[in-house]
């Protein structure tokens, strides 16, 4: 597990933490979230991982019911948004933010993260959309990237997955996020090496909460 601290340049520094975990249980990270939370930092932390497979169930879910015999399991969790799915291949970021201490209003959160991916998927020429409504990031019509954020005690958790090269079949068969569309694969797209593809994004995070 990598650990890195970015210290910011303002007045009233506010450090960033980020940790690179690998590849994770989603139940074990979610625990891992809500102790960080917890301990009341005073820093931001964001955390770069996979997940083994996972069906995860958001708060507007309906009609999909918890299963955790099911392989993959299907968990219930208190996220924003419908149902998704995390295995390996997909790039997770979880933004555990202290939202006293953001550059913007806490309410903006989701667009900022959203317009921050699209700036860096911009710098690879490759064409997109985001969508405010169903959020997200859109290629073709086809969902490669989705967000789910919650905010506890002042602090954000949960947050943004893109789908690098992980398993679409298992993806569409259900509905991604509720929406009448299909997952997609960024790899399908463009040719990216995923490390600088994270880097590009911590750096623009870290510029997202410093502005």
């Amino acid at each position: 597990m990598a650990c890195y601290v970015i210290r910011q340049p303002r007045k009233i520094m506010t450090e960033i933490h980020f940790k690179e975990l690998g590849l994770v249980e989603y139940s074990e990270t979610y625990d891992a979230m809500m102790l960080l939370i917890e301990s009341q930092p005073i820093f931001h932390s964001i955390w770069s991982l996979e997940h083994f497979p996972v069906f995860t169930i958001g708060i507007s879910e309906k009609e999909i019911a918890e299963d955790k015999l099911k392989t993959p399991p299907f968990i219930k969790t208190d996220r924003g948004g419908k149902t998704t799915f995390h295995a390996p291949g997909q790039l997770v970021f979880y933004f555990i933010l202290h939202m006293k201490k953001l550059p913007f209003q806490p309410t903006e959160l989701t667009k900022k993260i959203l317009e921050t991916t699209s700036s860096v998927l911009s710098s690879y020429d490759l064409t997109h959309k985001i969508d405010a409504h169903d959020p997200g990031v859109f290629i073709n019509n086809e969902k490669v990237a989705s967000i789910g954020m919650r905010i506890k005690k002042n602090y954000s958790y949960h947050g943004l997955s893109i789908n690098i090269k992980t398993d679409l079949k298992t993806f569409n068969s259900i509905k991604p996020c509720g929406l009448n569309v299909r997952a997609c694969n960024l790899k399908d797209y463009i040719d990216i090496n995923v490390d600088k593809f994270k880097k590009d994004l911590l750096n623009k995070f870290q510029r997202m909460l410093d502005k």
